[in-house]
């Protein structure tokens, strides 16, 4: 399967120094499998970073090559479970940032709101916010608008040794 990552440079060598914390699935590295995604996320980061040009990263990964050992998650929807596990990995007062142990997770991006949504959501709910009925909520706010894309990241070395540049 081929994956894209779009930045503001050209990536050969993969870094998980160079990750953000507090990200939809954690610390690790970010791709998709729709190349104008890759694009829109390259010219973001370019935008953001006010530096660089956008460059589209293209990498192979093959799941069925991966190790019985390797702990993948896959999220196929924006379930209730998929936004718990969201508002765990985006929560800035937890520090050290949740660990959720996995080498990849799988799943749909995010609202780009995430932050204001999670945090609307808490208050609105108050010491029920983890509430399975609640977290479907939750979800629903969550979903990103249009279309759904889908994201993989790699959050181990493990993991990135099964991604190869393209």
């Amino acid at each position: 399967m081929k994956l894209y990552h779009g930045s503001n440079c050209k990536i050969t060598l993969v870094n998980l120094a160079f990750s953000r914390e507090y990200m939809d699935f954690g610390k690790g590295f970010y791709l998709t499998p729709d190349f104008q995604r890759a694009v829109t996320m390259a010219n973001r980061s370019v935008e953001l970073r006010g530096s660089g040009t956008p460059e589209i990263n293209p990498f192979i990964f093959n799941r069925s090559s991966c190790p019985k050992d390797m702990v993948i998650k896959e999220f196929k929807s924006n379930t209730w479970e998929w936004a718990e596990f969201v508002m765990h990995n985006r929560d800035k007062l937890l520090i050290p940032p949740y660990n959720h142990g996995y080498d990849i997770v799988i799943g749909p991006v995010a609202d780009s709101r995430v932050d204001a949504v999670i945090t609307a959501y808490k208050k609105e709910f108050g010491h029920h916010y983890l509430r399975s009925e609640n977290l479907k909520e939750l979800a629903v706010r969550l979903k990103y608008p249009g279309s759904i894309y889908i994201q993989y990241c790699f959050c181990s070395e493990k993991a990135l040794n099964f991604l190869f540049r393209d």
